[in-house]
């Protein structure tokens, strides 16, 4: 399952949400507001050194071989209510130099079946004309595992990873990544045409001091945050949960606790940030910028998450449930309102639902009423795909076979990737391709996180879910607000940012939970400021300084 929040402050954050369709406080609500990016935008692209220029970033040419049913725009995803009749092939031959190669990828699904008993993963080694050995490492032993492979220089010749989880990342990329510059940059892009369908923006989770050193995932708008809640329990029990206010927020979760119900599977504190109008990440006013941790309404914000708690609303269990158990709550009407990103929406697909099962997105209500907040922007890019700089002289057959990986929605190549050997991995309900048991574990390769295209919202047999995630980005993404320090790079934040945000989201989680006053959040901050939070602030400014003059 894909989610990354946009968690421009904490660096823990970033792994629980990763791997939990629902966060609590120690997730995108506790650690997610505002501490130092672990997977947000923050810290990514290189204006810090001053020499990227536009023409460095590969030229943005989008697929036009598809006509969506739902078209996307203001930064919305593209939608279809149904698969493609007998999809084309878009690519010739086979991608690649026809020699072995292995992959290093994270993921967010249970490890596939081994090669030997995997007819999907068999039967993908056909077409590449090779074998791909490829070691899946869940989210959560990620970080410990890239660091420890990196370290013993046992990278394969396509990693993927999260540049959040790497210290110094410029110095590691230019060590250890292929240089992809002169094969990517402008429209030398064009020999691989799918890479090209992926917009500018993502590119810049890629590029550090001028040079390209990987390829994006793309995420869009998907990766932001929201608040969902089951839209058929809520209507069979005669609750409303509006967006009025946060008083009449918490009186809704109130009437949905009691017994052995409660409202909500973790704490919803980006949701009440958002509500108080807290920045993302950052605030900026004629080249300045200032941390939204130090903003006026955080004390505020986390006395009403902490109220919450105390009073009961949240399961007992929300602050240490992954991500599996936290989406049962929700299908089984324990929690009916959880916090995940957009793109966790079609993971419930994969799960037994009960007859009528609906998700509905709450946009966040200002907390002293008078209409809705916008919620925040998350990251454009999942994760980032790089070349191992030892295959270097392989990097342009590399490279396409990433493209490969990249077709586009309802392509040839994009129906097998995504959905194996029909009558194997997937039948056909009408056009659209649904995994079968088998499929839903072979499948599971992470390819999506090694090349992908732009993401589509689709659900395969179920149309209304599509409708229902369209307009609920339609209704959330256009006035997201965005982390002003997104495409920048700072050398404290990728040094320090994770140690600094963990030891104040741990103040934080203390604050929620009781175990310390509100008011230490204040010494929290002043704490995460000189350790590093007022140099970081240095740094992205002169960034941006630097990034308006180029």
């Amino acid at each position: 399952m894909d989610s990354t929040p946009n968690n421009p402050t904490a660096s823990a954050a970033r792994g629980l949400s990763r791997r939990a369709f629902g966060v609590g406080a120690l997730g995108a609500g506790a650690l997610g507001a505002l501490t130092v990016a672990g997977c947000s935008n923050e810290g990514r692209g290189s204006a810090a050194v001053g020499d990227n220029s536009d023409a460095v970033f590969p030229s943005h040419i989008p697929y036009k071989g598809i006509e969506f049913d739902l078209p996307g725009e203001d930064g919305v995803s593209d939608a279809m209510l149904t698969y493609p009749e007998k999809p084309k092939k878009v690519t010739e031959g086979t991608p690649g130099d026809g020699k072995d190669f292995g992959v290093f990828a994270l993921t967010n699904n249970p490890a596939p079946p081994a090669m030997d008993k995997n007819k999907y993963w068999q039967e993908l080694n056909k077409r590449l004309g090779c074998t791909m050995k490829v070691t899946v490492v869940p989210t959560g032993d990620f970080a410990d595992r890239f660091q420890t492979t990196l370290a013993g220089d046992k990278l394969p010749e396509i990693f993927t990873f999260f540049p959040g989880d790497v210290p110094s990342l410029p110095a590691m990329l230019s060590a250890k990544a292929a240089d992809l510059t002169d094969l990517l940059s402008g429209d030398a892009v064009k020999k691989y045409p799918f890479l090209a369908n992926i917009s500018t923006e993502t590119w810049q989770a890629c590029v550090y001091g001028g040079k390209i050193f990987a390829i994006p995932i793309p995420r869009g708008g998907m990766q932001s945050i929201v608040m969902y809640t089951r839209k058929d329990f809520l209507a069979d029990k005669g609750v409303e949960v509006t967006s009025d206010s946060l008083e009449d927020f918490t009186d809704a979760c109130r009437e949905l606790t009691g017994g052995k119900q409660w409202a909500l599977g973790g704490a919803p504190t980006q949701f009440v940030r958002e509500m108080f109008e807290i920045p993302n990440g950052w605030s900026e006013a004629d080249g300045k910028l200032t941390s939204a941790n130090e903003h006026e309404r955080q004390e505020d914000a986390l006395e009403a998450v902490r109220a919450m708690v105390k009073d009961g609303l949240l399961h007992p269990d929300a602050f240490t449930a992954d991500g599996p158990k936290q989406k049962t709550w929700v299908i089984n009407g324990t929690t009916p309102l959880l916090q995940g990103t957009l793109t966790a929406w079609a993971d419930f697909q994969n799960y037994p639902l009960p007859d009528g099962f609906r998700l509905n997105v709450l946009q966040p209500p200002k907390a002293d009423g008078g209409g809705t907040a916008p919620i925040w922007h998350g990251p454009t890019s999942q994760n980032i795909t790089a070349i191992s700089k030892k295959a270097e002289d392989r990097a342009e057959a590399l490279l396409d076979v990433l493209n490969y990986f990249a077709a586009p929605f309802g392509s040839e190549e994009y129906t097998f990737k995504m959905f194996g050997i029909e009558g194997v991995d997937h039948e056909l309900k009408g056009t659209d391709p649904v995994l079968t048991e088998k499929g839903r574990n072979e499948t599971q390769l992470a390819l999506r996180y090694v090349g992908q295209g732009p993401w589509v919202n689709f659900t395969p047999g179920a149309p209304e879910v599509t409708k229902d995630q369209h307009a609920a980005e339609a209704a959330s993404i256009p006035n997201a607000v965005k982390n002003p320090t997104t495409g920048l790079y700072s050398e404290t934040q990728s040094r320090k940012g994770k140690q600094i945000g963990s030891a104040l989201g741990d103040i934080e989680s203390d604050i929620i939970q009781g175990r310390k006053p509100v008011s230490a959040w204040a010494g929290a901050v002043k704490t995460w400021k000189k350790n590093g939070g007022d140099t970081m602030r240095d740094e992205y400014e002169k960034a941006l300084s630097e990034a308006a003059e180029g």
